[in-house]
């Protein structure tokens, strides 16, 4: 029986001189460049949603096993307001082009937060897109997406570079921060014809609100075969209770998406990668499990179904779940306190899977990897 094996694991970027700074890692993503270089974008500061965060880069030129820190991407001194720079996702949109999507807030007011604690609505984002034309050593932006009249939404993964040319960016709605709600949480994807100058024609999928159910964080993929995939961060939306992660497919243009369909995963944010003829690796998040942590599985059917009796523990997060002291359950201040999370994985070239993910270890937030095999 087949079933996904931990070949490799180590760390990309942590805080080495923690006696003299602090800084928080977090929201990373990777693209392979060649058989042995591999780029990772992250975010760092003081905390996740702290003024302060900016978008760094580290680069592996031996697989994976190394990692060297490469600083900003994109400096913000060269702002005319103050913004704070979150979650860049990678994207190799053709063999000599990289695209960075991420988002920033304006912190012209330093102490209003992202997030409304009465209402659960959020500070209206900016989403950018940074460019390389030589793997990452310079980037040109930022490019500021023009988001249709009325939608608050964040990107929820990179750029999807569909069979047919066009680019597909995907996003989670919100509601405006004085907005009293309720939160109808469900998924947007904008296209570009032209390599992402202009977007438009969106599609609404990923929407539960008439089976009483929130789907979030939706990290779209395309198969092999060309078609889309994805599974959802998914809850009961009267009670807030989580639910298993539902998948949802979508045709290769990405304008159609069937129905959520719950999976056998308790978990949260997730990242899966396909393998063809069916097999299908997942990385996930586990909160409410014992241990919490993260998890990699095997499915042998599009991902209807996992194999959780060989799952293998990627992280442990016991006794180290949450940072500081306890408070609300409720979200959103229920995420001010959470250590751990947003895992991503890349399918190699030579067949390995390559994940990343944030979490906390002696009170250093950092982005660590491991690499993942079918054996």
């Amino acid at each position: 029986m087949q079933k996904v094996k931990i070949v490799d694991t180590g760390v990309i970027s942590r805080n080495h001189n923690p006696g003299y700074e602090y800084f928080f890692a977090c929201h990373s993503h990777l693209a392979q460049l060649s058989n042995n270089e591999l780029l990772c974008t992250f975010q760092s500061g003081q905390a996740l949603y702290s003024t302060d965060s900016v978008m760094k880069q580290a680069r592996s030129t031996d697989g994976g096993k190394t990692w060297n820190s490469e600083g900003l991407i994109y400096d913000p001194v060269n702002d005319k307001r103050p913004y704070s720079y979150h979650a860049p996702v990678l994207c190799r949109v053709s063999n000599n082009s990289l695209v960075i999507t991420a988002q920033r807030w304006d912190r012209s007011d330093p102490n209003h937060p992202v997030f409304n604690e009465e209402t659960a609505g959020i500070l209206p984002a900016e989403t950018i897109f940074f460019q390389s034309t030589d793997n990452g050593a310079n980037w040109s932006g930022p490019q500021v997406l023009n988001v249709p009249e009325g939608m608050i939404i964040t990107p929820s993964c990179p750029i999807v570079v569909l069979r047919n040319g066009q680019w597909l960016q995907c996003f989670d709605q919100w509601h405006d921060y004085n907005d009293p709600g309720p939160y109808r949480a469900r998924t947007v994807g904008l296209f570009s014809i032209d390599e992402g100058k202009n977007w438009g024609n969106p599609v609404i999928f990923g929407d539960g609100e008439d089976v009483g159910k929130g789907h979030w964080h939706g990290r779209v993929i395309q198969s092999l075969e060309g078609g889309l995939f994805t599974m959802f961060w998914t809850a009961n939306s009267a009670s807030g209770n989580n639910l298993s992660l539902h998948r949802s497919i979508g045709s290769p243009d990405g304008y159609q998406w069937s129905d959520p369909e719950p999976t056998n995963i308790l978990g949260q944010t997730n990242w899966s990668v396909d393998l063809g003829d069916g097999k299908m690796v997942v990385i996930y998040t586990a909160r409410e499990s014992s241990p919490p942590g993260f998890f990699t599985a095997l499915s042998l059917d599009g991902g209807k179904s996992w194999d959780l009796k060989n799952q293998e523990l990627v992280w442990d997060a016991t006794g180290r779940d949450k940072i500081g002291v306890d408070i609300s359950d409720a979200y959103p201040r229920n995420h001010d306190t959470i250590s751990f999370g947003a895992p991503t994985a890349t399918l190699l070239a030579d067949g390995d899977i390559f994940t990343t993910f944030w979490c906390t270890e002696v009170s250093v937030t950092q982005i660590r990897y491991a690499r993942l095999r079918v054996v």
